[in-house]
């Protein structure tokens, strides 16, 4: 009896197999390294497809698993889709995709070429020199570092690179203010900045296309009463000023890179005393305290993004505008100011600016706004905004309202997919952009989706009576417009329009 089994459905790996890890190739390209110890504790004996994979395979291929030996376990030929041709997965710039550690689609440096390795790599110098320039101790660290201290160069199963900066504070609120600073300032240099916490960013990258190149982390270290703190994973008392500055260098791909004034010592930290030993199936296990301290401290503004990014960056199509903004639209005035918020891939606001509509739409995935733009660019103002991020949402709600006309909101299933902070944000927005004479209009699901799933943010609901009381906390009036049962992706479910207005005057 084989020790995998692949199928359709993924890979059954039977009890006791006794590999370290399993290594699935598809057409003799590596796609996926899993461990079997830590999949079969997500996910019992079988280990499924992702489902970021399973919604770009269409075709038919030869896959192949093999244990860490290369000995191969199981191979046979998988049709997925309608297609009978090989499945090809490749980002838009032709490089071939595989799984990362996280189970999203990615280029890996393994599958990339020495000049996309060297790239990446000046970058991450450019970044690091920035940070200097603006006066901060800043170093490789994570899989950059674990890679230049192991062979002196990038991991193979990595796929970005990571930095960091020695904050000249401990409050969390003084490293909020430095860190929006640092954007800034990047930002006045030119660089696209995408944040994912007050203490986390990337700094973003392109190819002369317009789409993802490479991105460069960068995470704000600090100590607290005698503490090492390392967003997103590393709360220790082991490490002391002494192990990370004066800075040392190490030699990565060739270039000499700021690093650790102890290397060794701040991988133990993050990795556990067995970081020498080479493991392409590693995750952080971050102990729950240190998750609610860092969350606490830092917020968290990218949640379930990269869920978006990959549901996204697998449309093949472009889609047709809603019912719903059909609806919205025969309530505006002719030429109307509107602001939509989660826009997607854009195709309910290009819809209300053929109709002559001044149209802003926002949507914290870049993958989408990347569809958007390309498919209706010179429709509407595209952009890439973060809901959970309160202070962007101000500086928009400043920028709207500075022109004096009235601005009408709409989101359709922008609500019920994000959780109550992002969900006060919306709030916040209407309440600062609405006037008397303006509305919002919100189409959300009112009851759960059949495979409800707090991974699968579109099987998330928002009941009527969280919406009546949140406009009402932020002295809004609530108005259901229409309710009623629809059939959609997740079974049939409630679906309710919500006209959102300032509260009228006693």
């Amino acid at each position: 009896m084989k020790a995998v089994l692949l199928s359709k459905k993924g890979m059954l790996v039977r009890p006791g197999i006794g590999a370290s890890e399993l290594n699935v190739y598809i057409d003799g390209e590596h796609l996926w390294t899993v461990s079997p110890e830590s999949a079969s504790r997500r996910a019992g004996v079988l280990v499924p497809w992702p489902d970021e994979l399973l919604r770009l395979m269409d075709g038919r291929s030869g896959f192949e698993v093999r244990d860490g030996n290369r000995t191969v376990l199981d191979r046979r030929t998988l049709a997925f889709g309608t297609s009978d041709q090989p499945i090809v997965l490749r980002d838009a710039d032709g490089r071939a995709l595989s799984v990362n550690k996280w189970g999203t689609l990615t280029h890996s440096f393994e599958q990339q070429s020495r000049d996309d390795k060297d790239r990446l790599i000046q970058r991450t110098s450019e970044v690091l020199d920035r940070l200097h320039s603006f006066g901060f101790e800043a170093f490789i660290v994570g899989g950059t570092l674990l890679g230049a201290v192991r062979n002196g160069d990038v991991l193979a199963h990595d796929d970005d690179a990571d930095t960091a900066y020695l904050s000249k504070y401990s409050h969390p609120s003084d490293i909020a203010l430095e860190s929006f600073k640092l954007q800034r300032d990047l930002e006045k240099l030119g660089y696209w900045v995408l944040r994912h916490s007050i203490s986390h960013f990337q700094v973003m990258f392109t190819t002369e296309s317009g789409h993802i190149d490479h991105f460069v982390d960068v995470f704000t270290a600090f100590f607290k009463e005698g503490q090492f703190y390392e967003p997103i994973h590393i709360d220790t008392d082991e490490i002391s000023l002494d192990h990370i500055v004066p800075t040392t260098t190490l030699s990565l791909g060739g270039v000499e890179l700021a690093a650790p004034a102890d290397p060794e010592k701040w991988l133990a930290a993050c990795y556990g005393p067995h970081w020498h030993t080479p493991d392409p199936t590693f995750v952080f296990e971050t102990p729950d305290d240190t998750v609610r301290r860092f969350h606490s401290w830092f917020g968290r503004q990218s949640l379930h993004r990269l869920y978006w990014d990959a549901r996204y960056q697998s449309f093949t199509d472009v889609r047709g505008h809603s019912a719903a903004v059909e609806r919205f639209a025969g309530m505006l005035p002719d030429g109307s100011r509107v602001l939509e918020i989660a826009c997607g891939a854009g195709a309910d606001a290009a819809y209300l600016a053929s109709l002559g509509h001044d149209v802003v739409a926002f949507d914290f995935s870049w993958v989408a706004i990347q569809r958007a733009n390309e498919a209706h660019s010179t429709e509407a103002d595209f952009r890439v905004g973060n809901l959970y991020d309160r202070k962007e949402m101000l500086k928009l709600a400043i920028e709207l309202r500075s022109d004096h006309r009235p601005v009408y909101i709409y989101m359709r299933h922008a609500i019920d997919g994000v959780t109550n902070s992002a969900r006060l944000n919306a709030a916040l927005l209407c309440r600062y952009l609405l006037g008397h004479e303006s509305f919002a209009f919100m189409s959300s699901f009112s009851s759960p989706g059949r495979g409800f799933d707090m991974e699968r943010p579109q099987t998330w609901h928002i009941p009527i009576h969280s919406i009546y009381k949140t406009a009402a906390d932020y002295g809004l009036s609530a108005r259901i417009d229409r309710s009623r049962t629809e059939l959609s992706s997740e079974g049939k479910r409630l679906v309710t329009d919500t006209i959102i207005s300032q509260r009228a005057e006693k």
